[in-house]
Formats: structure tokens, sequence, C-alpha cells
């Protein structure tokens, strides 16, 4: 379960653990990167994850202009329920 963090706690934790990391480097406890020893791992297993991320991509921007385009009807359609309002405003006033 994911917890939320505050912008301050995030903040306070980064800089805890920057504040380690300096020390490690002064006490020289940090490998050298060229020492290290990496373990190489096949691409495919990764390629699936890949591809269902910009498979998620896409069906968000399709469910983006979908929106985009409900929002335009609707300004289209709240404009004209304004003009109407505004002219039955006027016609409630020069009958009274």
């Amino acid at each position: 379960m994911r917890r939320k963090v505050s912008t301050n706690a995030f903040r306070r934790f980064v800089i805890r653990e920057a504040r380690k990391l300096q020390k490690e480097a002064l006490a020289g406890k940090i490998e050298d990167v060229s020492k290290v020893k990496a373990k190489e791992v096949n691409a495919d297993g990764y390629a699936d994850t890949l591809e269902q991320d910009i498979d998620y991509i896409k069906a968000l921007k399709i469910k983006e202009n979908k929106i985009r385009r409900q929002h335009a009807r609707m300004k289209r359609q709240m404009k004209m329920i304004q003009e109407r309002k505004k002219r039955l405003r006027a016609r409630v006033l020069k009958n009274i």
C-alpha cells in the first residue's frame, strides 16, 4: 500500500539521504564505478512492459481527444444557452 507523503516530508527525506551519500563518499565507502559488476538482463522481459506502456499512452490520448471533443461541444451548448438567456432577459425587461 502506498503512503502519501507531504512535499516538506519528501524534501526532508531527500536531503537526509543526500547527506548520507555525502558522508559515505567522504568516508571512502563508495566503490569505483569501473570496479562494480553489473548484472546483464535480456531486454525481451522489458519489451512487453514497454509495449503495454505505449499502448496505455495511446489509449489515454484517445480518451483525451474524446473529452476534448465533448468539452468543445459543451462550450458551444453553453454559449447557445447563455445567448437564449440574454434574449429572454431582454424580452422580460422590455415587457415590464
